[in-house]
């Protein structure tokens, strides 16, 4: 529900056209639907593994972090934690083992710490955060986003407001690469550049066949 929270916060850059047309779409009521009979009756870990594994793992995390981004260079990945029989283990261990109060990968740090050093093995879980909006701003910044975010591209793209686009883009770069904008900032901006960008590859200019 956070997540999702924090991801609808980006409507609010939405054109009034694309505002009007997705009037009434709930993202957290469509998923309700696509669950399991049974989910509401599943511990509450196995019901955020569930959720993390159908729908982040798979349709973000290893296609936008994974695959696309290996495949751009011409690596194909390999996971050994994403082995069907590794995973089939894992979903039969009862959630109590999983999680010792704030110690995530219990059975992972037990069966295998031995074997690391105690500065990885004992060391807290960090989020993955690549820079994202601050590879945007700054003395080595590149110049397109300039372009893509000037207010008559926006507009023609029409897919957000050229006003609020504007005072957000104002905002990272006064703010600069000195450190890490909010959630909401990077998100925003990160989601707008892509689209905009897409937009100019594919649309204003579309690719000859």
């Amino acid at each position: 529900v956070p997540r999702y929270r924090s991801t609808t916060g980006t409507k609010a850059f939405f054109s009034h056209y694309l505002r009007r047309e997705i009037a009434g779409y709930d993202a957290l009521a469509d998923l309700r639907e696509q669950l399991p009979a049974a989910f509401g009756r599943w511990h509450p870990l196995s019901q955020a593994q569930y959720l993390e594994t159908v729908h982040l793992l798979p349709q973000y995390i290893l296609s936008s972090q994974g695959d696309r981004m290996g495949m751009a260079s011409a690596v194909e990945g390999r996971f050994p934690f994403l082995d069907h029989r590794l995973v089939e283990l894992g979903a039969r261990i009862p959630a109590k083992l999983k999680v010792r109060v704030l110690q995530e990968k219990a059975v992972l740090r037990r069966s295998i710490g031995t074997l690391l050093p105690p500065a990885i093995a004992q060391r807290q879980k960090q989020p993955y955060r690549a820079p994202d909006a601050l590879s945007f701003v700054g003395a080595d910044a590149p110049e397109w986003p300039h372009e893509v975010l000037r207010p008559e591209a926006v507009a023609d793209a029409g897919v957000f407001e050229p006003e609020m686009v504007t005072r957000l883009w104002a905002k990272c770069r006064a703010k600069g690469d000195g450190q890490q904008f909010s959630q909401a900032d990077n998100m925003a901006l990160v989601g707008i550049l892509s689209t905009q960008l897409l937009h100019a590859q594919f649309v204003a200019q579309p690719p000859e066949a």
